[in-house]
């Protein structure tokens, strides 16, 4: 059974004000302030990321980081850099912490109808931050101490995520427990005029993006629909907005009666791979083959159905329906590259590298093909080729596809390179929050040839992997 605070992390939606009104910053403080936040928000964030809960496919991050880079432009200047993740997630829900992080569950992909409505989410959580109302809440957070604050705004994150299993949910659960419900209640008494200051200009930015704001209309009432169906078991401490059906009602009247979306197939491909990739295989395969019996010439949900067979490790069905699904779509370069996987997992690199190059011919040239062409390379013998594509693909992957990062810092260490293969692995293991295994392979790459070229992000990374560290252990959860 789910616990009170598991059901109430689950189920809030749009969770910044309780992110965003929970800190002191004395005033006449901003720059000192901004500096705070930033310091939270990568605390927040490395706790999230060493849980393994963050959705590093690259096909759906490609399109996801589109959508942000979009709603940024709109927005206009930021008071922080932004970092925008997708992580497991069974509720709908989309949540931003201190300093410019914001988090969307891939529940919330698999239940939205359109991009648009997807640009409406991030341009509320975007709103929140550029509005500045995590500064804003100076009285209320008298007494709270920023590391703690920190522990328990990972905590709500972790344990409304579905994709850690239970041990990351009760690491979440536990980090919440610093919390009274009391202190909480004061620091969120006036967070309802922070929400519809979001309302207002996250649907200015989303316009200024070119969406229709009929679509944030359809993006709440999802939520709605959702994740308020538990609502009673919320502890009134936690509910952290107003009821979304009053804010339907009033602020969003004017768009119920807006024509319907047209279809978004782009969109619903992606959402099929998030279904295909994260949700119950009964669930996935229950939706596709659902839409079969309606269309047996649906390739996105062939496909979905071969996802989920590779999941279950049974890559011969996957290969037929894999094949099945390119035969609809024969210039499909996400089909091509997912066939190239399988072939890698099957262990047959020469059909994999032929998948990968068709894939890339036809345009599909990210850090998904660009990596698994590496590999495929590699594994056959073609090690001047399978160098040059690992560099590619890890100065593309960043900390949105971590694991290009490894595998690159993994092949350039075995073959000789050792100064770029631990800086890669040290840049790995800051994207996935463990500070001291980052520290260790700095060192090792300024230990080793070549390693002058690195000293001087090494020496910056050490500082702040350390700087992280220190405030990790007196949240106590370092």
């Amino acid at each position: 059974m789910i616990s009170t605070l598991q059901a109430a992390a689950r189920s809030i939606f749009l969770v910044p004000l309780l992110c965003l009104s929970l800190i002191l910053l004395p005033a006449g403080a901003m720059a000192a302030g901004q500096q705070e936040e930033i310091e939270i928000g990568r605390q927040v964030h490395s706790q999230i990321a060493s849980q393994s809960v963050i959705f590093d496919d690259p096909v759906v991050n490609e399109y996801f980081h589109k959508i942000c880079d979009r709603i940024l432009k709109a927005a206009g200047r930021q008071p922080f850099p932004y970092h925008f993740y997708i992580i497991y997630g069974d509720s709908v829900n989309a949540f931003a912490v201190p300093g410019g992080y914001v988090y969307l569950h891939t529940e919330t992909i698999g239940s939205l109808e359109n991009e648009g409505q997807l640009a409406a989410i991030l341009s509320h959580e975007v709103a929140h931050i550029t509005s500045r109302h995590f500064a804003r809440r100076t009285d209320a957070a008298r007494s709270a101490s920023l590391l703690n604050l920190a522990a328990m705004l990972a905590g709500i994150a972790l344990a409304g995520t579905g994709g850690g299993g239970q041990n990351t949910a009760a690491l979440g659960q536990a980090l919440m427990i610093g919390g009274t419900g009391a202190t909480i209640q004061a620091m969120l008494a006036n967070s309802r005029a922070d929400e519809t200051e979001a309302d207002s200009k996250g649907r200015n930015y989303m316009i200024a993006a070119g969406y229709n704001p009929r679509d944030m209309y359809g993006a709440f009432k999802v939520m709605n629909d959702s994740s308020y169906q538990i609502s009673g078991k919320i502890p009134g401490y936690l509910s952290t907005h107003p009821g979304l059906s009053s804010r339907l009602a009033s602020t969003f009247a004017d768009q119920a009666a807006a024509a319907p979306a047209p279809a978004d197939e782009a969109y619903l491909a992606v959402r099929d791979r998030v279904i295909a990739l994260t949700a119950l295989s009964s669930r996935a395969k229950r939706t596709f083959s659902q839409r079969l019996s309606e269309n047996p010439g649906d390739a996105s949900a062939i496909h979905g159905l071969g996802l989920v067979a590779a999941r279950e490790l049974s890559y011969a069905q996957a290969a037929t329906l894999f094949q099945k699904a390119l035969a609809l779509s024969p210039d499909n370069g996400e089909y091509l590259a997912d066939l190239g996987e399988l072939e890698l997992k099957r262990r047959r690199p020469d059909d994999a590298a032929r998948h990968f190059e068709e894939a890339q011919k036809h345009g599909f040239k990210n850090v998904h093909a660009t990596l698994g062409l590496a590999r495929a390379y590699e594994l056959s013998g073609r090690g001047g080729d399978a160098s040059r594509l690992y560099e590619q693909a890890s100065r593309n992957a960043d900390d949105y596809y971590p694991s290009a990062l490894e595998q690159a810092g993994r092949f350039f260490g075995q073959n000789g390179q050792l100064a770029k293969g631990h800086f890669l692995l040290s840049t790995y293991y800051e994207a996935t929050g463990k500070p001291k295994d980052s520290i260790f392979h700095c060192k090792a790459a300024m230990d080793s040839p070549g390693g002058l070229n690195y000293r001087v992000r090494c020496d910056d990374r050490t500082r702040a992997m350390e700087a992280l560290m220190e405030n990790l252990k007196k949240s106590g959860i370092g």
